[in-house]
């Protein structure tokens, strides 16, 4: 297979951006989530932010230029409480897209 050096290099660095996002969640106040296991985005329980996760990541996309998926999108009875986060960019925007988090999470 030709691509598969390249296919290695991007399961490392979602591999790496897991790590990254995972260590860095409780900065955002964010203790409880779904195992990223099967994906490259982390489900997150926002509820002691929002009881609204639409509205909120609008918000959060007002405030900091972060796009974050609203867990309703997902789940029509608890994803008010949920948000999507997602970690296939690159490390170095993951990064930053944490920064410019903290500012609306604490």
């Amino acid at each position: 297979m030709r691509a598969r050096g390249e296919l290695e290099r991007h399961v490392a660095r979602y591999a790496r951006n897991r790590d990254l996002l995972l260590r860095r969640l409780p900065e955002l106040g964010i203790t409880r989530f779904a195992p990223p296991d099967g994906a490259f985005y982390a489900y997150v329980d926002v509820s002691h932010l929002t009881d609204d996760s639409r509205t909120w990541c609008f918000d959060v996309l007002d405030r900091t230029g972060v796009a974050i998926a609203p867990g309703i999108d997902f789940d029509l009875v608890e994803g008010h409480r949920f948000a999507r986060l997602s970690f296939c960019g690159s490390t170095s925007d993951l990064d930053e897209a944490i920064d410019r988090l903290r500012a609306v999470t604490r």
